[in-house]
């Protein structure tokens, strides 16, 4: 008896858990969203999270975001990349923290609860800013120009 009585405590306790898990894979692919940044502030130590305060403009793909909606969004940042205007790799990529600083706008996949999303969503294209992962600058300005 006892032990019925702790196997149910402990699925009711793990139910919450696996529902969030749950939900957050169904909205993986849910939210991309270009904005206008308003303000970023770099931590003392990098590598470290960026925070970014912005306004949607365009809503690419999803429900979850509007536009006109406030953002607040925590960037991975760092020191270091080698394209410092831009993070949409698949897979976790730091942005350049100086290059987010001075970036006026922004395009990312998000999930519902407005955390990033670090992969492609099936490579669906998104205008002339293709596929999109993570976090990217959109300014043309931030994107190094090489000599051909």
């Amino acid at each position: 008896m006892r032990s019925l009585l702790l196997a149910a405590i402990a699925a009711t306790a793990l139910a919450p858990a696996v529902q969030a898990a749950e939900v957050k894979a169904v909205s993986l692919e849910g939210n991309v969203v270009e904005f206008a940044v308003l303000a970023v502030t770099v931590p003392s130590r990098l590598p470290n999270y960026c925070a970014v305060s912005a306004v949607v403009d365009k809503v690419w793909a999803g429900t979850a975001f509007r536009s006109g909606q406030p953002l607040a969004l925590n960037v991975p940042c760092a020191e270091y990349g080698l394209i410092p205007a831009n993070a949409w790799n698949d897979g976790f990529t730091p942005v350049n923290a100086r290059s987010l600083q001075q970036s006026g706008r922004g395009i990312a996949r998000l999930t519902d609860a407005g955390e990033l999303v670090w992969h492609h969503g099936g490579l669906r294209q998104y205008g002339q800013w293709g596929s999109v992962a993570g976090y990217r600058v959109l300014d043309a300005r931030m994107i190094p120009v090489q000599r051909s």
